[in-house]
């Protein structure tokens, strides 16, 4: 008889020991499937082009960035869209299949009345590449015509020959209606609507003449798209060549940010998932092993070698692993669609975005899954294996009271890890130090399991002292629970990581909103704020208007990016990523103020930059010295480090003069101005002619200073939901961790029930008993759950907001440990009570 048919028939035999172990497995791998889902999504989604449609192949420059040195996996999408030159429309069109090539400029539009999709303005000689067709009139002939799209026409009312307003960088002008266009196939614009000027107009408005957004490929006769996009590709440098719904990439701007959200979410939750499964599947199937001690000891006695021991654990690991892993795959499809949906229901992705649903991720779950069993199951049956047979009977009958050195050992090493980790926000004080206060609980979680039947121990010994007053049920259970400190102490720790992880990581997202709105509050010296509504961004004449008004004394232009740059990470080149802030810097202390460290904020000119410190400090970067980093459209830049501040979360994590990304934006130009009245000033009389100036340019909004700060807590508190549906996907699987583990832990219990009843207990006495019992594990699980939050919590608040508290209400805190507590006594009680229903002189000889 085989190894894998002794551990079938063992598994056949006790299912009960088993089935904690298969909804470990199975939770754990629709989580991992779930996230891969969302990952290859994040990498491979699309949806159907529209406005590219005609076109057999799409040209757009390389939105992936790369560095010398890193290995394939270390790459950054850029933010920014990387342009191509027009020299690269013509080396396109000289490629073998390619009828014709047609250069695409793409840019913000408003039409004001007009409550369409995103409008975005094009020159007419693109239109081809729809194809567009005119329903009415022609084609734009002057610098004044413009072609509108069917829905756009509607929404304002416009028919051929009207005048319409359009605005593009907040600039409104009047245009000739010369015709009306729609795609030739009759579909409709789903995503965004489309106005085309001549195409000279359309450069000029673009703010990038000389270059295009994207270049469209008309191909020959009987030409495949996939082997020209290839040629295309190999033949000239520096582009990548779409086909099929991947044309929808350079077309839809926000298919990009939003895969990229995707894969950011999924990887970063999908790492953390995996780490929770492994903890939650090697606590079961230790729990398993554990109680079947009894039948190793009679293996070892009867001959039975450490090597096949382990075989036999590891066969019964491999197909429970096997059997959930496969039905746990389908329904992380269905996990996967919920958390798009809360993703597209907080407006982080579009409503129409799909995912990408493939093997590749059921794969990588199912092997993570069967890889996670064998490694718990090694760890589980070292013990087993290990042991002298004579050893082996006495604690199968009694459990050990010590732990092996090298446990212990490894349990400090973690905790100490743990400790490192929730001390990060004291010396990084960005969202990366954030993010070590929340691996804190779980690192530290990993220490305190290794060291659990001891800490456990000594906890009973103090909490179980008024129980021990008691003459039968409290008594009995403080003696249960410090004989059986190993099973009390797998029954805690899930309790445990349910506390610990979930108000370290919700308090976590609470007081990052917090700071960052905090820091707005602190840093605005701006008096209003002017911001553009979707056409692209603030042109110079309309910054100079506002700067104009009378009393106002400096209007600072404001251009939000991402800047990366290559560090060294145990001597492997990684990428790391910065949000950036463009700036006019005259009088720029007057408008914000970034909590300057070291430097000189005033000499930030020219090609210099400013940096949040603890970064800085990181970084080897000193106040004087150059820094190398890349712009959000990959292009490199030498910088000289001019000053260092402490409010990033506010501001942004570098700054730079707005000079420094001139032509390195999809925008060209600034997005918002903060105006600062001058002292003195007549603050209304400002208010009132920014809105005055407002009503000229349709697309322009003015707030003051606490709308402003509204607005940064509000996005930073969609950014926390965003997180918090992520966790959810966790919490829910540590939860049913919780409910798992007590259950099939008290169920295996059912014997030592029957015993007591048949020694003189009544049935109440028992359920009294195990009450006290279920209190006790629950009171070490909210102390030790709580302490694993106060060392990450602390340093967090601490360092953001300097005192030792987090920013959130505190019934977060009350509503997790009364959940887990609820959890927890349910949990046990309910089957200690069905455990009850069997007579005492059956239970006694059932085997599970």
């Amino acid at each position: 008889m085989t190894v894998f048919e002794i551990a079938w028939k063992t598994l056949r035999a006790r299912k009960a020991a088993f089935f904690g172990a298969f909804v470990a497995l199975f939770c754990g791998t629709t989580v991992l499937a779930a996230s891969g889902i969302l990952v290859e999504s994040g990498l491979r989604t699309s949806v159907r082009p529209e406005r590219y449609a005609g076109a057999a192949v799409m040209v757009g420059g390389n939105q992936t960035l790369r560095i010398p040195g890193g290995d394939f996996t270390v790459r950054e999408t850029l933010p920014e869209r990387a342009r191509l030159k027009e020299s690269t429309v013509n080396a396109v069109a000289r490629v073998p299949g390619v009828k014709r090539a047609v250069g695409d400029h793409s840019f913000a539009a408003v039409v004001p009345g007009a409550a369409t999709e995103p409008l975005y303005g094009h020159g007419w000689d693109s239109a081809v590449l729809g194809p567009f067709r005119l329903s009415e009139g022609e084609a734009p002939a002057s610098a004044t015509d413009v072609v509108l799209d069917p829905a756009v026409a509607k929404a304002a009312g416009a028919r051929v020959g009207d005048r319409v307003t359009v605005v593009v960088e907040s600039v409104p002008a009047q245009y000739r209606v010369s015709g009306i266009a729609a795609p030739a196939d009759g579909a409709e614009l789903d995503r965004q609507s489309a106005v085309f000027f001549t195409p000279a107009t359309a450069s000029r408005l673009s703010g990038h003449p000389g270059a295009f957004d994207a270049v469209g490929v008309l191909a020959a006769d009987g030409t495949d798209a996939e082997a020209l996009a290839d040629r295309i590709e190999k033949t000239v440098s520096g582009t990548v060549a779409y086909t099929g719904n991947d044309r929808s990439r350079l077309e839809f701007p926000d298919i990009g940010s939003s895969s990229g959200l995707l894969l950011l979410v999924a990887t970063s939750f999908g790492g953390m998932a995996a780490f929770v499964a492994m903890f939650v599947v090697a606590g079961t199937l230790g729990l398993s092993v554990n109680q079947r001690r009894r039948e190793f000891a009679v293996l070892r006695a009867i001959g039975s070698t450490p090597r096949q021991v382990y075989k036999l654990v590891l066969s019964e690991a491999l197909l429970v692993a096997v059997v959930a892993g496969v039905l746990g795959c389908a329904p992380g499809a269905a996990v996967a669609e919920l958390l798009r949906g809360l993703f597209a229901g907080f407006g982080a992705i579009p409503d129409d975005l799909p995912l990408v649903v493939g093997p590749a991720p059921m794969v990588a779950a199912l092997v993570l899954s069967v890889a996670t069993a064998l490694v718990a199951g090694l760890i589980a049956a070292h013990r087993p294996a290990r042991i002298n047979p004579v050893d082996a009977f006495g604690e199968a009958a009694v459990e050990r009271r010590g732990l092996p050195v090298w446990r212990v050992l490894l349990g400090l090493a973690f905790l100490g890890l743990g400790t490192l980790s929730a001390v990060m926000p004291l010396v990084m004080r960005s969202e990366l130090g954030a993010a070590g206060a929340g691996s804190a609980a779980l690192i530290g979680l990993v220490g305190l399991s290794l060291l659990g039947p001891l800490v456990v121990r000594a906890l009973v010994a103090v909490l179980g002292l008024p129980l021990r007053a008691s003459r039968i049920s409290g008594f009995l259970a403080a003696s249960n629970s410090a004989t059986a400190a190993r099973r009390m102490s797998s029954a805690v720790m899930p309790l445990v990581l349910a506390i610990g992880f979930s108000v370290t990581l919700v308090y976590t997202q609470t007081t990052m909103s917090a700071v960052a709105g905090s820091q707005v509050e602190e840093g605005l010296g701006a008096d209003y704020v002017v911001s553009d509504g979707g056409s692209g961004g603030l042109a110079p004449q309309v910054v100079e208007q506002v700067r104009a008004v009378g009393d106002v004394e400096v209007a600072t232009a404001v251009s939000t990016s991402k800047a990366f740059m290559s560090v060294t990470v145990f001597e492997d080149k990684e990428l790391a990523g910065f949000s950036l802030r463009g700036v006019t810097p005259e009088k720029l202390s007057r408008t914000i103020d970034l909590g300057v460290v070291d430097g000189d904020i005033g000499k930030l000119r020219g090609r210099t930059l400013a940096m949040e410190d603890t970064q800085a400090s990181l970084l080897g970067a000193s106040v004087g010295e150059q820094v190398e980093l890349y712009l959000g459209d990959g292009t490199p830049a030498k910088l000289k480090l001019v000053a260092t501040y402490e409010r990033a979360m506010g501001f942004g994590e570098m700054t730079v003069p707005q000079e420094v990304l001139t032509g390195h934006t999809t925008a060209r130009a600034p997005g918002q101005l903060l105006v600062r009245v001058r002292d003195g000033g007549d603050h209304a009389a400002v208010g009132a002619a920014l809105r005055a100036l407002a009503e000229k340019h349709p697309s322009l909004s003015v707030s003051d200073r606490d709308g402003f700060s509204a607005g940064v807590r509000e996005e930073a508190t969609l950014a926390a939901w965003i997180n918090l549906a992520g966790l959810a996907m966790i919490l829910a699987y540590i939860a049913i961790a919780v409910v798992n583990t007590l259950v099939v832990a008290t169920a295996a219990r059912s014997r030592e029930f029957a015993l007591m009843r048949l020694i003189g207990m009544t049935r109440s006495q028992v359920i009294r008993t195990l009450r006290w019992e279920s209190l006790l594990m629950c009171s070490i699980a909210v102390l030790l759950g709580t302490a694993m939050t106060v060392l990450p919590l602390g340093a967090l608040s601490i360092a953001f907001l300097g005192r030792p508290l987090p920013a959130g209400s505190p019934l977060i805190y009350v509503s997790v440990v009364a959940a887990t507590v609820v959890l927890g006594m349910v949990s046990t009680m309910l089957p200690v009570r069905l455990a009850l229903r069997a007579k005492p002189v059956e239970a006694i000889g059932v085997r599970e």
